[in-house]
């Protein structure tokens, strides 16, 4: 994705994150890993098949693995969007569950099987622990492995002790299910995924990936991809919409990529589209 000029967002080691959001919107569609997530000022709408979840100041989410959700950043109140979030990968899970035996109950299990979205309770243990976090982005130093491990540990418990119910979801390491592959890729075709991402997501091997994909759309999923893009660039164009307003709608990173696209595809720039 290819981040605006008030748009910026500071990682450390791909697990902890600062998103910034200045002036516009930034959104989100897919959820690789679990993750907890921070609201520090502006405002987050979390798109579920039940509804919007709208995240405020000073609230706190859990977002499911493997799963597609619409997440749209933005400033509200006079603020930024400033929020910190989390990854809690799986390989790091299976280390806790078996170095703290946990027991994973399975009634509570089939209560959660459908949702992605869990709100949790404002505690002064979630707000010490998210104060401890802003320490590390304002300092100088990076912090080191071993600490930031100790910190995902600190989220890990504080989250089992805040809300049980996440147990079961926290701890529950199936593969994704494999899902229709033509529905999934209509619906997610602009979306900032890998060849790979693409593949893990609708529950397939590359090689089973690739293999379905083409018997589909009797493309490579790079070329299907460009192409499906430009189809609905060309769509918005001729609408009325300007290539400046549409590239990034339609899934491309920048500008002159899509123009270049474009041209090779259709003959002409998009700056001619609808001249005359």
């Amino acid at each position: 994705m290819e981040l605006k000029d008030d748009i910026s967002v500071t990682s450390y080691m791909d697990t902890f994150f600062l998103c910034h959001v200045g002036r516009d919107k930034l959104c989100e569609k897919m959820v690789q890993e679990h993750t907890l997530f921070h609201l520090l000022s502006g405002e987050m709408d979390v798109q579920t098949p039940e509804g919007i979840v709208r995240l405020k100041k000073g609230d706190t989410c859990f977002l499911r693995r493997n799963h597609r959700v619409d997440k749209e950043k933005r400033p509200a109140g006079g603020e930024p969007f400033n929020g910190i979030f989390l990854h809690l990968n799986m390989d790091f899970l299976k280390r806790v569950k078996e170095d703290s035996h946990i027991a994973v109950p399975s009634e509570t299990g089939r209560r959660t099987a459908h949702k992605n979205v869990f709100m949790l309770p404002r505690h002064p243990f979630l707000e010490g622990f998210f104060h401890s976090l802003m320490s590390y982005f304002s300092a100088d130093q990076y912090p080191s492995k071993e600490l930031l491990a100790s910190k995902l540990r600190e989220a890990v418990f504080v989250l089992l002790q805040l809300s049980p119910s996440l147990i079961p979801v926290l701890f529950d390491f199936a593969a994704p299910y494999k899902i229709d592959l033509h529905d999934f890729m209509e619906e997610n075709f602009r979306s900032d995924l890998t060849v790979e991402q693409f593949a893990h997501f609708t529950g397939r091997s590359l090689t089973g990936f690739k293999h379905d994909f083409d018997s589909i759309f009797h493309l490579s999923p790079q070329r299907w991809l460009t192409r499906r893009r430009l189809q609905e660039a060309r769509r918005l164009m001729e609408e009325g919409a300007k290539a400046n307003d549409v590239y990034m709608k339609a899934g491309f990173k920048n500008l002159s990529h899509f123009s270049t696209a474009f041209k090779k595809q259709y003959g002409i720039p998009p700056s001619q589209l609808n001249v005359g």
